[in-house]
Order: C-alpha cells, then structure tokens, then sequence
C-alpha cells in the first residue's frame, strides 16, 4: 500500500508540473485574433513571429491580419520577414506585384534559410510571374536554395523550365538530383 501511495504522490507531482508548464502555451492560445494583430507591431521579433504563428495556427481563414503581416515583408528584423512571408505562403494569401517583389527581394539575402523562406512562400501563393527570378537560383552554391529552387519551379513554373532544371539531373548531390527529377516530371505533365 505505500509502494501505491508513493506512486501516486509522483504521477500527481508529474501532473501538476506538466499542467504548470503548458499553462503559459494554453493562455497564449486562448489570445483574441485582434490581440495577436496588434502584437504584430510590437518591438520584439520574438513575439512578433509568434503572434504571426499564431495567427497562422487558430485563425486559418481569416483574412483581417493579411494587411499587418504583409507590412512585415520589408521589415528591418530578418525572422520578422520570414515568418511574414511563410505565413503568407502557408494560408495562401492573396499577393500583389509589391508583396512579390518584397518576397524576391528575400533571394538576395546573406543567409541560406531566408532565401529558401522565400522560395517555400513563393509555393503557396499565385507567383508564377516570379519564375524568371527563381530560375537564376539553380546555379546557387547552396545545395538547400537549388532544391527549393527546384521545388518551387515545379509548382510554378511551366515546361519552359525543363531545360533549365535538367542539367541538375547529373548534380553530384543526389538529393539535387531527385528534385531536380521530380520537377521536370511535375513541369512536363503540366498543359
């Protein structure tokens, strides 16, 4: 009977402290979609990023954040730019010609990740006029930004983009290969 009693003293212990470390995600989910649109303002790229996250997660479709987020594209904070841009990519926002531009402008970055950010972002919104500026990328030193490169392609582009792609059929990374593969397969099915 104390062996029983020590036991579940632990797994209360267990619980109580489980409940106490969830508490602060459970609290930050149950925020109002106008309070994580205003925490987009905010001066911290942290919670900024996480609000945009947020916003993704509980409120999928809805569109009223749409304006903030895509202020963000030309943010000064690169995880800020980011997460703008994949937010807007991932709920398949409706983009003009500026918000394009201010994701392309991403494909000059100093890091890789932001690059590729840009490119995952491009995949789920209406940008096949921004094929022209992605096809450069498959000559990029960084295997990462080639595959996205590739990836994106496929989902935007046309049969004009075989050509460009093939030669990274016979790239020395084998994973640049199967992209590379798997995109001129996608572009040759497409009309």
């Amino acid at each position: 009977m104390n062996h029983w009693t020590k036991r579940s003293f632990i797994l209360a212990l267990a619980g109580a402290l489980f409940t106490f470390a969830i508490s602060p995600l459970q609290a930050a989910k149950e925020r109002s979609e106008e309070e994580l649109i205003a925490e987009l303002s905010g001066p911290n790229e942290d919670k900024v990023a996480t609000a945009m996250l947020q916003l993704e997660k509980q409120f999928p479709t809805s569109t009223k954040a749409f304006p903030q987020i895509k202020k963000l594209l030309t943010d000064s904070r690169e995880k800020v730019r980011r997460k703008a841009a994949r937010v807007l990519g991932s709920l398949h926002a409706e983009v003009g010609p500026t918000e394009l531009a201010n994701i392309t402008a991403m494909f000059k970055a100093a890091d890789p990740q932001e690059v590729m950010d840009a490119l995952k972002a491009l995949r789920g919104l209406k940008a096949e006029s921004t094929v022209p500026q992605i096809v450069p990328l498959l000559q990029n030193p960084n295997v990462g930004i080639i595959r996205d490169a590739c990836r994106t392609l496929a989902a935007l582009g046309d049969k004009t983009q075989v050509t460009a792609i093939e030669p990274l059929l016979k790239h020395p990374d084998p994973k640049v290969q199967k992209d590379a593969l798997d995109a001129v397969h996608t572009l040759q099915t497409k009309n």
